[in-house]
Parts: C-alpha cells; sequence; structure tokens
C-alpha cells in the first residue's frame, strides 16, 4: 500500500481547509493509495481541535511557559511520525500563512519527501505568501508547483506507476523532470511591464460587470497583489458568524473593518509592487482614508469603471456560481445547470447575497447610493476612465492593460 499526507492549509478554520474539500483524495482512494491525516485530523483524534490547540499554544508562547509548550508540541510531532513513512505529499498552504513555530515543526519532518505543492489558480500562493514554508516547498529538490488540485491530478495521472512505486521511485521521475525543465517551478507573468511597478488601481462597476476577472487577469498576468474585499471579508465571517450573517445578508461590512483590512494591505507591500483593488472602496469615508495612506506611501490611485446596465448586472449575480476551493466566479446559465470548477473540478455553489431577493436588492441599493458616490469622489481628485463592460474579458482586459500603460 503506497501512503501519501495531504496538508494544509494551515488555518484556523478546519473546515475550509484542505482536507474538508478536495478532489485529490477521492482520486487517490480509487487508485488504490492510502491518506494519511494533516495535523488538523490528528489533532481533532486527540480531542484537541485546531482552533483549541492554537490558541492554547498562544497562551504558553505568550506567557513565556517554554516548557509546558514543548510538551504541548509533542501532541503535533506525535502526529507526523507515521508521516515519515509516506510515499509523498500533497500541500496546499494557504495564502496567508506565517510560517510559524507549526510549519516549521511540519517542515523539518516532511524534508526530503516529495512534495506536490497547489500554490491556487492565480498564484496566489506565490505571490501573496511570505513565510519560508511556502518558500522552502517551492525551491525544494523533489518538490513540484501546481496552481490547480486538477494540475495534481492530471500530473499523478500521467506518471501513475511511478507513483505506485513509492517515494524513491516518485524522487526520481521529479529530479527527471526538474533535469529537462529547471524553470518548472516558476510562475513567470506574460504582461508584466515596468510602467506596471508602483501602480494602485481601483476597478468599479455595477455587481457582476467583472471586477473580479479583471483584476485577478492583472495578477495572474502582470503580477499585481489583489484586494478582494468579498475574500477577506469571507474569512472572518468565519472567524466572527455575527460579520458572516450580515454580509450574507447583502449588508456593507463596518468601515472600521474596511479601513484595516486596506490599510494592513498597502503597508505590507514594497514601493515598487503593483496592486488592484476590486469593488474597494465602497463607502465615501473608507476612500477617503484609503487617500490618506496612498498619500502617506506616495502613490496616486488609477480609478476605472466597467460599464453595463442595471437588467444586465441583475441577470449576472443571479447567474453567479462560486467555487469555494479556488475562490474562482462563474455566470453563466451552463454553470447553473452543471455547476462544476474548470479550475479544480470542485462543486460551484450560489452565495447567499446572490440567491435573496432581500440580498440583491441591498446590494444594488448601497451600490447606488455609497458606490456612486465614492466614484464621484475620484472623479473630483483627478481623471476616471469609463469602460464598456458589454464585451468579452479578454477585449475588455486589453482595454484596461492600455490604459495602465499610458
Amino acid at each position: 500500500m503506497v501512503t501519501y499526507y495531504r496538508s494544509g492549509p494551515i488555518e484556523r478554520n478546519p473546515g475550509a481547509s484542505f482536507h474538508a474539500k478536495n478532489q485529490v483524495d477521492e482520486f487517490l482512494t480509487k487508485e488504490g493509495f492510502e491518506v494519511i491525516g494533516d495535523p488538523f485530523e490528528h489533532l481533532e483524534k486527540m480531542n484537541c481541535p485546531q482552533s483549541t490547540y492554537g490558541a492554547k499554544m498562544k497562551r504558553l508562547r505568550d506567557q513565556g511557559r517554554i516548557f509546558e509548550y514543548s510538551k504541548e508540541e509533542l501532541l503535533l510531532i506525535m502526529g507526523l511520525r507515521k508521516v515519515r513513512n509516506s510515499a509523498f505529499i500533497i500541500s496546499r498552504p494557504a495564502p496567508t500563512a506565517s510560517g510559524g513555530t507549526a510549519s516549521e515543526t511540519v517542515m523539518s519532518w516532511l524534508k526530503g519527501i516529495p512534495k506536490l505543492v497547489i500554490i491556487g489558480p492565480y498564484h496566489e500562493g506565490l505571490l501573496d505568501n511570505d513565510s519560508t514554508f511556502m518558500i522552502r516547498m517551492l525551491t525544494g529538490r523533489y518538490d513540484l508547483v501546481f496552481d490547480t488540485e486538477q494540475d495534481v491530478i492530471n500530473f499523478i495521472k500521467d506518471h501513475i506507476w511511478s507513483f505506485r512505486r513509492g517515494r524513491n521511485a516518485i524522487r526520481e521521475l521529479i529530479i527527471g523532470i526538474k533535469k529537462i525543465n529547471p524553470f518548472i517551478n516558476d510562475r513567470p507573468k506574460p504582461l508584466w511591464d515596468k510602467k506596471f511597478e508602483g501602480q494602485t488601481v481601483l476597478i468599479y462597476g455595477r455587481p457582476g460587470c467583472g471586477k473580479d476577472t479583471q483584476s485577478r487577469l492583472l495578477q495572474r498576468r502582470c503580477g499585481f497583489k489583489f484586494f478582494g474585499g468579498g475574500l477577506k471579508l469571507r474569512r472572518l465571517g468565519v472567524k466572527f458568524p455575527f460579520l458572516g450573517h450580515s454580509l450574507g445578508r447583502g449588508n456593507l461590512a463596518p468601515e472600521i473593518i474596511m479601513n484595516y483590512l486596506m490599510a494592513s494591505k498597502l503597508i505590507k507591500l514594497e514601493q515598487f509592487e503593483p496592486i488592484v483593488f476590486s469593488g474597494n472602496p465602497k463607502k465615501i469615508r473608507e476612500a477617503r482614508g484609503l487617500m490618506k495612506i496612498l498619500t502617506l506611501l506616495n502613490r496616486k490611485p488609477t480609478v476605472i469603471v466597467i460599464e453595463i446596465n442595471a437588467k444586465l448586472s441583475k441577470e449576472r449575480i443571479t447567474l453567479r456560481r462560486n467555487c469555494d476551493s479556488c475562490e474562482v466566479s462563474y455566470c453563466g446559465k451552463e454553470f447553473v445547470e452543471n455547476p462544476i470548477c474548470k479550475q479544480c473540478g470542485g462543486p460551484l455553489t450560489a452565495r447567499d447575497e446572490n440567491i435573496s431577493e432581500e440580498a440583491i436588492q441591498n446590494i444594488f441599493g448601497w451600490h447606488e447610493t455609497d458606490v456612486k458616490k465614492v466614484i464621484r469622489y475620484f472623479v473630483g481628485l483627478g481623471p476616471v476612465t469609463h469602460i464598456d463592460g458589454n464585451r468579452g474579458k479578454e477585449e475588455i482586459f486589453n482595454d484596461v492593460v492600455e490604459i495602465l500603460k499610458s
């Protein structure tokens, strides 16, 4: 029996982690492989879930109780002993992983085991992760990098006999691939341009106009950092259920939270790093706060509005389906009838704010009031470019790139 270890992401929400929803386990178990659980599952079996364990360890560390900390950490180490015998590892670290003590412990135990590392469809694991945990996996001798789970499945299918033979065969396979293509783990940005350096771009438009699509294209093809308030807030909504419930009803997030999220994102950037904000800020005080930070950081925003009519906007928002695994959004009747993600093969779902008539009305309401007021505010500060959103995404993207280069 060939075993494999599947890990990550290391985050506080086990329900959103790799082990809770992935296509890899289903495929590999059908092929006769045995999965070894990740630290979350081990902690659950020991009646010490991550939500309890993480807070407990942080408390011991902050109190300086090192001896007790080391004893408690054995709980994690005990769970990794079996992992040492696995033939290979499939890992999907969280893009925002900190590379803390747990990550360092895991990496020391997993050294030398072949790893298939999933960094996300927009390369966000590579772009947004500063931890040594991720860097080690990107540069390890026996490690290969993939964008999605489906890419990993396809790779194993193509080399199934090497995987059936175990660790040494997989090592030889990966070393051979890297000899042929030493740059296989690179993720170059095909449209990167020096003119993009240091740019701050704000993309606005009615719901369903394609703000996220264009922002993600800038991220993947041009190397922009991505700020999407929806993604950040959904993560917070798990930790603070009252927030998640409010967002699900189509309400805007409290200004203090959005100001914090935007400021913390910008402050972490180097001066040369470009960033795109998808539909944010949405309130006038948030916009004024953002301008204060941008002024301090010597950044000037470029504002683009993608124009579509209200009828098309409502049609798109009701047809929108989302992949919770890789954060890809789709729009079209075909995705309602066949809700499968093209990127990872996972299920697509409609979020509460896209199916509740009350939530949809709330979203259109604050767009007509708050967001339009924000756009007018930016018009008062300088040029705001409006482009036609009733076209294909590539045509729109070409316009966006030309605007940013001009």
